[in-house]
């Protein structure tokens, strides 16, 4: 049996959790509660298999919740569910097993539970909060099909089309990750000591400039085997070149 805690705030999405988990015979609901403290509680007696945490409860973020319980000794797989997905990033810093976004999908719920049980290790929940040191270096970005989590360090270029809300990104593996952001709003979350805007098309991590063409007008970068070739004006060319002389 999965012992299940929910720690939710609106009754009628409480009811609706209870029942699409009653769905499952695996599923054993040891305990519910409604706000931070009882939250607290439950958690810390019960020590679940499975808890599915609202991020929202009573204007506070559950956050509170896992920063109390990550000093017990727990085995917990944290499912977050929210109305909003604009928390996703940071509940994936608190290394969240799922994420489900209301209202719960039966299919979605039920494949977490699947993954759950054929991918629930021995893993404590401490060791799993510790991760938070290394997700705060990652970021989640949504993309068309769902979302992916990228290191800045592994980005090597980032492009657009003008005016689009869409930004492809290639990481030095030499794959293409398409996230719904624009390349202005992606360029506010990473490290600008390292990346650089060379027109509001195109930005480029510094550290894997490889040459620049001022004749072909072509800056080259690569990243382990992979090589990449973007546009740059002549212009450009020139501020590039001040960039790296001070960073050599």
């Amino acid at each position: 049996m999965i012992r299940t805690v929910i720690i939710e705030d609106e009754q009628e999405d409480m009811d609706l959790m209870h029942n699409l988990l009653a769905e499952h015979p695996a599923i054993q609901i040891v305990a519910t509660a409604k706000d931070i403290e009882n939250g607290i509680a439950v958690v810390s007696f019960h020590k679940p298999d499975l808890l599915f945490l609202d991020i929202n409860l009573y204007r506070r973020l559950s956050f509170e919740i896992l920063n109390v319980v990550s000093t017990f000794n727990l085995n917990t797989k944290v499912v977050f569910t929210t109305a909003y997905n604009e928390f996703m990033e940071n509940a994936f810093k608190y290394s969240a097993f799922d994420y489900l976004l209301k209202p719960i999908d039966r299919g979605q719920l039920a494949d977490t539970i699947v993954r759950y049980q054929t991918n629930c290790s021995s893993e404590n929940f401490r060791a799993n909060f510790l991760k938070l040191q290394d997700a705060q270096n990652k970021l989640v970005f949504n993309t068309i099909d769902g979302y992916t989590v990228v290191n800045p360090r592994e980005i090597v270029f980032m492009e657009t089309e003008k005016n689009q809300g869409y930004t492809d990104i290639w990481l030095c593996d030499n794959t293409l990750v398409t996230v719904t952001k624009s390349i202005g709003e992606v360029y506010k979350n990473i490290d600008n000591e390292v990346f650089i805007k060379l027109h509001r098309s195109f930005v480029l991590n510094i550290e894997y400039v490889e040459k620049v063409n001022r004749l072909k007008r072509k800056c080259y970068l690569k990243c382990r085997q992979n090589q990449f070739e973007i546009p740059v004006s002549h212009e450009k060319a020139k501020m590039l070149k001040n960039i790296l002389d001070k960073n050599i």
